[in-house]
């Protein structure tokens, strides 16, 4: 006996419904004008649907049979008692069948006394006797009901309920409400158990929401992509959580309310209607609902949720600030656009995941079959692929689940097929939403990723996007936040189907009037292109070599911008011309001798011609002013480069593998902004040039396996530059200088090193190096040098390379004693990052550089240096830990030989594998997890891996059969930071390629490490290399002068 909803879309149905959330039975002469009326109010404004007889009951049909179907189909009761209820027999009734359909059914009955005493009620005493002796002398023939009746009153007035008696109505509305609202909670109709995976959805968000903190307001951020459920996630929410604030709203839309006339208005009308159920016909300003929302809403503790933000000014407009509402309120904002959540400054933001397998599985039931886990065995593998197109997007499994059902399994196929040709509009529709927002510069690069790049390197693709012009770091990062790709730690992301649409879009803008192939990457695009003589609208290409690609035609593509072909070296035809526009090449097998003498690539940034068949890049000299990277690795047929002066702000050049390359030209010297240098496996080379010295913005050198330069002490070949040098020895500063003057000149009996003061990393390893000069110690700038495989007996000190991080010296058969090291240097975050990835040759892969030591297969060491060899590379290791943060340090290796597992690792075990016990990680004290690995190796040893199960940590060592000639022992030992350590279960070390050649895992073990222990260990080291120094030719570690500070560094 209550009235419904005034608003249409909270009833959803007709008068005659038969289902409510409440019931009041109340005697209408007592109540109907006061408090009931009020109740009724109150339970509209928080969108409970509830009865009553005066406005719901059809006009013309009998009371009785309605509203007993009324009752039936409620939720919960109220039960008004007041002075005259008990006179009314209608009102008696009502309470009978209440009673009847509570029992048993886990309905609730909810007593209010208005008037009246609650034991009048119970005992039928005071005005309810007196009306209960007038029932039983005019029903005198039906004993029976008037006993139902009053068993009815004894059962609900027993209940404990409200007594309204003296008391302020208002206040215990609010009460009556919200316990209704606790008790609807459990029982909601809103959501169809339809929503599968939803609940640790609700989990994940709720753990940010924390409701349970009722001191502070706090704003939780949702994003996604479109489709993936996150409305249907908030109003789920909505639902679940509402009845826990005294005030609630759902704004859905904000986005289309905005472009309405009196959009911001509108929507804080809603607020208002909502909250505090103020009808907004007088307001008619921003500021008059601007201010009554701050003033009144500041006393309530409110739930918001504001649906489909797409602009920051949305939200500043509609004005709610966290500030102006109740303590323990909470503000949800939903948008596709992270970064506007970041700027209204949430605090966390809520990523919606793509279902699993499981629950896209039973989803695709749901609606393709009615059913939650059976399909039909002649649809299985149709359903499988149907699944994995759509990639755990809910909107395209609930899309094509529900058009594909009751078809049987020819219209499936059918429409598979379609699909693949073009994507379904219902779904490409809501994605575009996205796509549409952005701007122009990020639209490129969108159709970028989803044409050729998706699931690449991110590295690889940034720089791409660079060299045509896109300004990669802040469009990567607006795509990111508006959920149209993923960032990962090395690898760009974008799903599947939003790679359909940027596909679809360019081929779309093709099928236009004046069609525009913008973008290439199939030989079927590459024929109508041909076809229709539309090349010069080509920009960008990609593709590989199983396509056929005639050549011919990309001398016509005169727009082109990117050029990308991949295993191209079977490509017939006759390269005549290329665009001059272009920014980017890359073609890896690149099958002519040359490059065509008309073109002119000005804008040309990079030129990456891997495994190429080429000679020399011109015939003729090129001026390329704006080249910064060239990779001509493993061209093997490569005989030189004829001027470097024509390619003068060149910043990186990788010759590795090129083994026809006899000598570099002098005019490498002219490279003033040369980074990058990498000759690795360069077999044939005999001469570099001196002038080498002047790359004074060389970091990174790599000339392993070139001993011919090496072997030959007339290597350093006459510039003929010395104009040049002279015009710019000035330039160099004093520190330089020093680095320079102190190498020595060359002769047969040493070796004059072409290092430039500005190195940070150095490979000369397998170059049969006799000897190393002592002026290697000036390259104070040095992070890691790899001396390996090299001839030498000894080594200078190494003692002033305070920039140090690894030192690799596997293979180096005659050295008998180790150098002195340095004390490890503390790392700031940049330099970690430095020390630790580097862009990759040729797909700018992220390549991990590990830090650390490398002692392997030296034969000749002392047996007082094999001693001291754990001793010092420990040293190294502990030192070096304590020295750098905890939040920057990556993985520390150390390979030296050993045959046991050193005492202090107190979990061991023989054999190849240790589970883990975690509980000691779980102490805020640990910093770090050490595990260990004593390996064996004998002659005959193919190339082999070693790899930690689940972390993928590949041994840091060449092993070869060429290489072991005496069967010796290792141990390994890495270092991982905490944080890293919860990705695997157990150690498990296995070999891949040399099993059954000589290698065997013997042992392995692991120990946690705590802040104190390393305080510990570097006693037990000091008073260790102490004891050992007097029996050695060189003490390794400074420790004393360095212990107090390290112990400092982690206090």
């Amino acid at each position: 006996m209550a009235s419904t909803s005034n608003s249409s879309s909270v009833l959803g149905t007709s008068s005659r419904r038969n289902y409510y959330d409440v019931f009041v039975t109340f005697r209408g002469e007592d109540t109907r004008n006061n408090f009931t009326d009020f109740l009724f109010d109150a339970l509209q404004t928080k969108g409970i649907i509830v009865f009553s007889d005066d406005t719901n009951l059809p006009k013309g049909e009998s009371i009785g049979p309605e509203l007993l179907r009324a009752i039936e189909g409620s939720q919960v009761f109220v039960a008004v008692f007041s002075i005259n209820y008990a006179s009314s027999t209608w009102c008696l009734q009502e309470l009978e069948k209440i009673c009847e359909c509570v029992k048993g059914s886990g309905k609730h009955v909810l007593p209010v006394f208005y008037d009246v005493d609650p034991s009048d009620v119970r005992k039928q005493s005071g005005i309810y006797g007196e009306a209960f002796i007038k029932h039983e002398q005019r029903f005198q023939q039906e004993h029976q009901k008037v006993s139902k009746w009053r068993d009815a009153l004894k059962q609900v007035g027993s209940i404990s309920g409200w007594d309204l008696r003296d008391k302020p109505q208002a206040g215990e509305i609010k009460k009556i409400v919200q316990t209704i609202l606790n008790i609807l909670k459990y029982k909601s109709s809103c959501f169809s158990k339809d929503l599968v995976g939803i609940d640790s959805r609700l989990d994940g968000l709720q753990n940010h929401l924390l409701l349970d903190s009722v001191d502070s307001v706090r704003a939780i951020g949702i994003c996604g992509m479109g489709g993936i459920g996150k409305t249907t996630l908030a109003m789920a929410l909505y639902d679940q959580i509402s009845h826990r604030f005294s005030a609630s709203c759902f704004i859905d839309d904000v986005s289309k309310i905005y472009k309405l006339h009196d959009g911001p208005l509108d929507a804080q009308k809603q607020i208002l209607l909502q909250t505090l159920g103020i009808e907004h016909h007088q307001i008619c300003n921003h500021y008059s609902v601007t201010n009554l929302i701050r003033s009144r809403l500041c006393r309530e503790r409110v739930l918001l949720i504001l649906d489909n933000v797409d602009q920051v000014a949305q939200l500043e407009k509609i004005g709610v600030h966290r500030e102006w509402l109740g303590a323990g309120s909470r503000i949800i904002i939903i948008s596709r656009d992270e970064h506007i959540l970041k700027y209204y400054g949430v605090d966390a933001v809520y990523k919606v995941p793509l279902l699993n397998w499981t629950d896209s599985h039973k989803l695709f039931c749901q609606k393709a079959f009615k059913f939650e886990k059976v399909i039909m065995s002649n649809y299985e593998n149709l359903a499988y692929e149907i699944l994995d197109y759509a990639n755990g997007l809910p909107l395209a499994i609930i899309v094509l689940g529900s058009f594909l059902f009751g078809r049987n399994v020819t219209e499936w196929k059918s429409a598979l097929a379609r699909l693949r040709e073009s994507p379904n509009n219902d779904i490409m529709d809501v994605l575009q939403l996205s796509f549409d927002g952005l701007e122009h510069t990020e639209k490129e690069i969108f159709l970028h990723i989803a044409c050729f790049f998706s699931y690449s390197s991110k590295e690889y693709v940034k720089n791409i996007l660079n060299c045509c012009g896109f300004h990669a770091d802040i469009g990567l990062s607006v795509l990111n936040d508006k959920s149209l790709i993923s960032l990962g730690e090395s690898t760009i992301i974008m799903h599947s189907l939003l790679e359909e649409l940027g596909r679809k879009i360019v081929q779309e803008n093709s099928s236009k009037e004046r069609r525009k192939w913008s973008r290439v990457w199939s030989e079927k695009q590459l024929n109508n292109v041909t076809m229709e003589k539309m090349e010069k609208h080509v920009e960008a290409i990609e593709l590989w070599s199983y396509e056929e690609v005639v050549v011919e035609h990309l001398a016509k593509m005169s727009n082109l911008r990117l050029l990308i072909i991949k295993c191209g070296r079977n490509i017939p035809g006759s390269l005549s011309s290329l665009s001059n526009a272009l920014r980017y090449v890359e073609w890896d097998g690149y099958p002519f001798k040359c490059l065509p003498t008309s073109f002119h690539p000005n804008d040309l940034i990079e030129l990456i011609l891997m495994n190429s068949d080429i000679k020399q890049l011109w015939k003729n000299k090129k001026y390329l002013p704006n080249l910064r990277r060239l990779g001509l690795s493993y061209s093997r047929k490569l005989l030189k480069i004829v001027d470097f002066g024509e390619f003068p702000n060149l910043e990186w050049l990788n010759l590795e593998g090129c083994k026809n390359l006899v000598e570099l030209d002098p005019s490498i010297g002219l490279l003033r902004k040369l980074v990058y240098l990498n000759l690795k496996n360069c077999k044939n080379l005999v001469s570099i040039p001196n002038n080498i010295f002047d790359l004074c913005s060389l970091e990174d050198l790599n000339m392993r396996g070139c001993s011919k330069v090496f072997n030959n002490p007339m290597h350093l070949k006459k510039s003929g530059l010395s104009s040049t040098k002279k015009k710019n020895k000035k330039q160099h500063d004093t520190r330089e200088s020093e680095s320079h003057s102190s190498f020595p000149t060359p002769t047969t009996n040493t070796y004059l090193l072409p290092f430039s003061h500005s190195l940070r990393s150095i490979d000369i390893s397998f170059c049969h190096l006799r000897q190393v000069p002592d002026a290697i110690e000036c390259l104070h700038w040095l992070e890691r040098l790899d001396l390996g495989g090299n001839n030498f007996v000894t080594l200078p000190s190494l003692r002033k390379l305070s920039k140090l991080v690894y030192l690799n010296l596997e293979h180096c058969k005659l050295l008998e004693s180790l150098p002195r090291l340095p004390s490890p240097p503390t790392s700031g975050r940049d330099q970690q990052e430095n020390n630790n990835t580097f862009i990759g040759l040729y797909d700018f892969g992220i390549v991990r550089k590990i830090t650390g030591l490398v002692i392997f297969n030296c034969p000749k060491l002392a047996d007082c240096e094999r001693e001291r060899c754990s001793s010092l590379t420990f040293s190294w290791m502990i030192q070096f830990i304590m020295a750098n943060p905890q939040s920057y340090l990556n993985e520390f290796h150390i390979i030296t030989p050993g045959s046991e597992i050193p005492s202090w690792i107190n979990n061991q075990s023989m054999g190849d594998s240790i589970p883990i016990e975690f509980s000691s990680a779980m102490h805020d004290n640990t910093i770090g997890f050490v595990c260990c690995v004593v390996f064996s190796v004998a002659p005959q040893v193919s190339t082999v891996w070693f790899r930690i199960m689940c972390i993928d940590l590949d041994i840091p060592v060449t092993i070869k059969g060429s290489l072991i000639t005496t069967k010796s022992s290792h141990l390994w030992m890495i270092f991982l930071p905490r944080g890293s350590y919860d990705k695997f279960e157990n150690i498990c070390c296995y070999d891949v390629l040399g099993e059954g050649l000589g290698m065997e895992v013997k042992s392995c073990g692991y120990r946690w490490i705590c802040k104190q222990d390393l305080q510990e260990f570097n006693i037990t080291m000091l008073n260790h290399e102490n004891s050992l120094a007097p029996k050695c030719k060189i003490l390794a570690i400074d420790i004393e002068t360095e212990c107090s500070i390290a112990v400092n560094s982690i206090s």
